[in-house]
């Protein structure tokens, strides 16, 4: 029996199992904390087997990979100073794997697969969640809220927002959107009303941030590129302008306030300021992965009683760029922050990228190029925004931590083949560029044979 191995690894083939792939990742990194190491387990079965697979797409353009793959390298070399050895060798080597794998999928699955199964795993774990119905202690809000199956009310709130974003991208993506209507709509409301439940400040600005971003570069994509260029110029600078106003006239206490929430944000604020301490204590190269919340240190089981969590399991600094600065000192906050910045900056330049003139008369590809760059959009706006108030991609087997790489190299992709594109259609037309004749003028008749046309 011979398994064609271009139903698993050639994007334009393997969409039934590049959707299922994602959806069991999507369950996997929901809730492997929950079940142990069965999903774990799934997850490496459905992923390593690609990098057995002898497919050019996969291996080639190897250095865009290769630098996103220097933040995990940095973790595994830590062991080498981090005072806890074994704890960050485990670590480092979960998060690295994680992290290879979303570069895999980001060149086996197309964008349409891709939210299909963001949206198909996404809706499992919220109706896994609605039927558990739990109610979780906030140990930084200090109140209780819908946590379905999950410890904390900000990661149902990323799923829940992950599955919205995912629905709306299949109404877009997918050819056949118009079947898909209904119920990517169910599920996006539902996702919705999910957020809202979790009452979770950080879910509930993220998403609506998102989702604005979203809708406007799809409105965007629409447009041809010189109005395109101006109108994301425009935006861009507009964006900076009101956020600094806003910052400078109290606008972030408003909102903050809508929430329930004050300018501490309650409580982050300080363990901001006590990571900070300890990175500076531990410059500049960091504990070590993975090293400073573990028993037996005073200072983080001083956080964990501050913060009421007697297990002294399950805690971070709640800024990724922090607990970077703490694990793997200034290097590390370099790596995550060219992570943080790049995925809107790559975002904007894919909104670019995706010139109309060069697909006129293709509407499956009009439609990707709009609706790639829509959902590239979103989840950038999301993922660099809860960067700043959460860990969600820095630590092995979390969503962030495989689908930011899959979104980094997803994107530098579709850049790279762009120019690629452009420059071959720029050859092309050289290549068949001719000089136009004279016309011929009557006061000098054509001559025959090379001499001079006999006289009339």
């Amino acid at each position: 029996m011979h398994l064609d191995t271009r139903l698993v690894a050639d994007p334009h083939r393997n969409g039934v199992f590049a959707t299922l792939a994602m959806a069991v990742s999507m369950f996997v990194f929901a809730y492997s904390s929950r079940f142990g190491k069965p999903p774990v387990l799934a997850f490496y079965a459905v992923w390593l087997p690609m990098l057995a697979l002898p497919y050019r797409h996969l291996w080639s353009r190897l250095q865009r990979p290769a630098v996103l793959l220097a933040l995990p390298m940095l973790a595994l070399a830590s062991v080498l100073w981090s005072d806890r050895p074994e704890v960050t060798l485990r670590a480092a080597v979960q998060y690295g794997s994680t992290v290879l794998l979303g570069l895999v999928a980001a060149r086996c699955l197309t964008m349409a697969t891709f939210v299909r199964g963001v949206m198909l795993g996404g809706t499992v774990v919220l109706i896994y969640s609605h039927a558990v119905g739990g109610y979780a202690y906030d140990v930084v809000d200090g109140s209780y809220a819908f946590s379905g199956a999950f410890s904390s009310k900000n990661q149902l709130g990323l799923f829940a927002s992950l599955t919205l974003i995912g629905a709306l991208g299949v109404a877009m993506l997918d050819r056949h959107a118009l079947a898909w209507a209904v119920p990517a709509v169910g599920i996006a409301a539902f996702s919705l009303w999910t957020v809202v439940l979790t009452e979770s400040a950080t879910a509930m600005i993220t998403v609506a941030l998102a989702l604005i971003v979203m809708a406007a570069a799809a409105l965007l994509m629409r447009f041809d590129d010189r109005f395109r260029l101006g109108a994301v110029g425009l935006l861009v600078i507009l964006f900076v302008a009101g956020t600094v106003a806003a910052l400078q006239g109290g606008a972030l206490d408003t909102v903050l306030g809508v929430f329930g929430k004050d300018s501490t944000l309650t409580g982050r604020t300080y363990l901001w300021s006590r990571g900070i301490e300890v990175g500076q204590d531990a410059a500049p190269w960091g504990l070590g992965y993975n090293a400073f919340w573990v028993e037996g240190r005073g200072l983080a089981e001083e956080l964990w009683l501050e913060f009421h969590i007697d297990t002294f399991t399950g805690f971070h600094f709640h800024n990724t760029l922090i607990e970077g600065y703490v694990g793997l000192g200034t290097a590390g906050v370099a790596l995550l922050a060219s992570w943080t910045l790049g995925l809107p900056a790559l975002a904007v330049w894919c909104l670019l990228a995706g010139r109309s003139t060069e697909l006129p008369n293709n509407p499956d590809a009009l439609r990707d190029a709009r609706g790639a760059g829509a959902v590239f959009a979103a989840m950038a706006v999301l993922f660099a925004i809860r960067a700043f108030v959460e860990i969600d991609f820095f630590s092995p087997y979390t969503a962030g931590s495989f689908l930011v790489p899959f979104l980094l190299l997803s994107m530098a992709d579709r850049v790279g083949d762009a120019g690629r594109r452009r420059q071959s259609l720029h050859v092309l037309a050289a290549s068949q560029h001719r000089r136009e004749p004279f016309a011929p003028d009557p006061a000098f008749p054509a001559r025959d044979g090379g001499g001079l046309a006999a006289p009339p």
